[in-house]
């Protein structure tokens, strides 16, 4: 098979300064190690061109991107607003740029605003701002992913295959939902759009006093409630006695289609290597104290940069902080092997964190919940006292302790999000955003650390 030339990107910046200047080439060289001819004006200094504005108009034109390092100065001379002779360069970029966007009739997106760092985002001129946009750390090729898969073209979702479409039950004109089909069960489903848990109890009293078909469509449409709300666990066992109670043809195909599907949910979410065998590497981790790498290492890079920065805060008037620039330390601290002199120190503050907050998880615990997919590549996992069993519950089920663990998955790998389902945003402080419970379809809010 013939491999894809690589792609030819240009990588217009400012000369901001000897440091940004050092970021901006450990970017291209960063790019250029993963497979994209990366190319800037640090490669032809020693040898100039005897026109710079032409060879910047040459760079541009036959790039087949064009990425913009945006920082504050960069905006003000891409925005033709800084003080006349100075960063002519990129006046000059920037007027090629807009001039392209202007004129050009193609629908690829060839100009991309690339900042490193998230307070940044504002400096980005309004003309870039159509489309996607890149935080990357030069020294951690892992945060150049999605920005290489827009470059290689490299998509992390594919649209899979389609398939034959499954014969499902219709609210209203199935004929498993018929004029002969007990009218208590129909209003059982209408009633599970707005309250689900009502019908299926609603439903559960209904079962003594159906046979046959009409008792296997009963349980059925259990499995298909339990499984919309999240709940894979009792659908299975749903599906199982409608398989058992003598259902009709389609009511049987349903029950075995929707079976197969909870099967492999079940097995996605339990397999070594998944979001809740990861989840407990974690706690193990843990309790063995001394195994900070270790846990450190199954926390995704916002977490870990997130709790960074909250013990930075927290001792942002402690003189031994001081002499370091914050944003610095924050990105060290929150690296895998940190050097940094005051790394031991966080590392011990963070142990004990951890210790405190997960020391009373034990072999008495499981998973109190079924798989909670939240939207692409998270999940909840929850953990509770269950005596090694998976234990269901929901807002009927009373007080009970819980250790909710944020879970998403990074190039294949689960890793550990938030110990609360809530999406973290970096920042001085950090902060969060709570994930709603018809979302996370976790309900509960009592907390086991709130025990303590």
């Amino acid at each position: 098979m013939q491999s894809r030339p690589a792609p030819r990107v240009f990588v217009s910046y400012s000369h901001d300064s000897d440091e940004h200047r050092q970021r901006v080439l450990d970017l291209i060289q960063a790019l250029r190690r993963n497979g994209v001819a990366a190319w800037a004006d640090f490669f032809v200094e020693s040898t100039p061109p005897a026109n710079w504005p032409i060879w910047m108009q040459n760079q541009v034109e036959d790039a087949d991107y064009v990425l913009t390092v945006v920082t504050e100065t960069y905006a003000r001379r891409f925005n033709q607003k800084e003080v006349p002779g100075i960063g002519a360069g990129v006046r000059w970029e920037g007027t090629l740029v807009t001039a392209d966007i202007y004129y050009g009739t193609t629908e690829k997106v060839k100009y991309i605003p690339v900042i490193f760092s998230a307070e940044d985002f504002e400096y980005i001129p309004t003309l870039l701002k159509m489309t996607n946009r890149y935080v990357v750390s030069p020294d951690d090729d892992s945060s150049l992913i999605p920005l290489l898969r827009h470059l290689l073209q490299s998509p992390e979702f594919v649209p899979g295959q389609i398939g034959e479409a499954p014969r499902l039950v219709s609210r209203d004109s199935s004929p498993g939902l018929g004029a002969t089909t007990d009218p208590r069960i129909i209003a059982a489903i209408h009633l599970s759009e707005s309250d689900p848990n009502k019908a299926l109890d609603d439903l559960a009293e209904l079962l003594n006093s159906l046979r046959g078909s009409e008792r296997a469509f009963a349980y059925c449409a259990m499995g298909e409630i339990h499984q919309r709300i999240g709940f894979w666990a009792p659908a299975l066992t749903a599906y199982q006695r409608a398989l058992e109670s003598n259902p009709d043809k389609q009511t049987a195909e349903i029950a075995a289609r929707n079976m197969r599907l909870a099967v492999d949910a079940m097995n996605s979410h339990f397999r070594e290597g998944g979001p809740v065998d990861t989840a407990n590497k974690f706690v193990r981790t843990v309790k063995k104290k001394k195994k900070f790498n270790r846990s450190w290492e199954l926390l995704t890079p916002k977490l870990r940069l997130v709790l960074a920065q909250a013990w930075i805060w927290a001792n942002r008037d402690h003189e031994n902080l001081a002499p370091y620039d914050r944003d610095d330390l924050a990105k060290s601290l929150s690296s895998l092997k940190s050097n940094h002199p005051l790394a031991k120190d966080f590392a011990a503050t963070q142990l004990g964190e951890f210790w405190t907050s997960f020391s009373s998880i034990d072999e008495t615990w499981g998973v109190a919940s079924n798989p909670r997919p939240i939207g692409i590549d998270y999940e909840l996992v929850v953990l509770s006292p269950t005596d090694g069993d998976i234990m269901i519950f929901d807002e009927h089920s009373g007080p009970v302790q819980t250790a909710p663990f944020l879970m998403r998955q990074i190039m294949g790998k689960w890793r550990v999000e938030n110990f609360w389902p809530a999406y973290n945003i970096p920042g001085w402080p950090p902060t969060h955003e709570e994930i709603p419970a018809e979302v996370s379809n976790f309900t509960i809010v009592r907390n086991f650390e709130d025990e303590r």
